[in-house]
């Protein structure tokens, strides 16, 4: 039974796709407020379409439960009308208006807020992800990086309690991933991140979640899985030897 600390419930979860391919298979999960968790697996294992589900931009059969809870940003007492804020694994299919700020904005007009009020969201979101002056640039003319940070942006001026992005990683230089990775640590609500980038996701996230073929494999501690080799290959993940930064605290971790 969900509880109020409850951010994220969902039971017995199906969906088929049109072709017949059954990307969730029963899956069951949980996540409190304020938990960070990474979904690793193969391709194909049905982290994308969770995500999808949990949006609202798929409908499976099951129980999903998407807490109400309020949005996290510089003023807690606006409380975000949407919980779920998902970031595509494309930045292309976010940005769409004419220029940056158009599509910062986008979100916030949606909520028929005053235009002031817009103004500071758009404001605030671009100056969290680094991209303070870009209001009048064109999506088109961005860097990888920077369209990424940009479509992060948008989904922050919605002020979403549950921030989801789906290989927020994929494609990026080491800069320009060093600053996606230092957006989410910043990130003060829930976090869902789906990835196979298991060094990134250490680095932001305390609880691993693995799944293949539709259902959940392994669950718990990021430290805990990432140092058992055997399960990792069996999903079709990896992670090396190397000493990381420990999440959420000062000390460090060699697997």
């Amino acid at each position: 039974m969900s509880t109020p600390s409850t951010a994220i419930d969902v039971s017995s979860l199906r969906y088929r796709y049109h072709d017949g391919t059954e990307a969730l298979r029963g899956l069951s999960l949980r996540v409190e407020h304020g938990e960070s968790v990474c979904l690793a697996g193969p391709n194909g294992a049905g982290k994308s379409t969770l995500l999808l589900c949990l949006a609202g931009l798929l409908k499976a059969e099951g129980g999903v439960r998407v807490g109400s809870g309020k949005g996290v940003g510089p003023d807690l007492r606006i409380p975000g009308p949407a919980a779920f804020g998902l970031v595509f694994q494309d930045p292309e299919d976010q940005l769409f208006c004419p220029t940056v700020g158009e599509d910062v904005a986008f979100g916030p007009r949606n909520e028929k807020l005053q235009e002031g009020e817009v103004a500071r969201r758009v404001a605030e979101s671009l100056s969290a992800v680094g991209l303070s002056g870009f209001e009048t640039r064109s999506a088109h003319h961005l860097s990888g990086g920077e369209k990424r940070r940009a479509a992060i942006a948008a989904v922050l001026a919605c002020r979403p309690a549950i921030l989801a992005l789906d290989e927020p990683w994929a494609n990026l230089d080491a800069r320009a991933s060093r600053a996606v990775t230092g957006i989410l640590d910043g990130f003060g609500g829930t976090l869902l991140v789906a990835s196979q980038d298991l060094y990134h996701a250490a680095e932001v996230c305390e609880r691993l979640v693995i799944l293949d073929g539709g259902t959940i494999a392994a669950d718990g501690r990021v430290k805990d899985l990432l140092a058992d080799a055997a399960l990792l290959e069996a999903h079709g993940l990896e992670f090396g030897a190397r000493c990381i930064p420990c999440p959420h605290n000062s000390h460090s971790f060699a697997i």
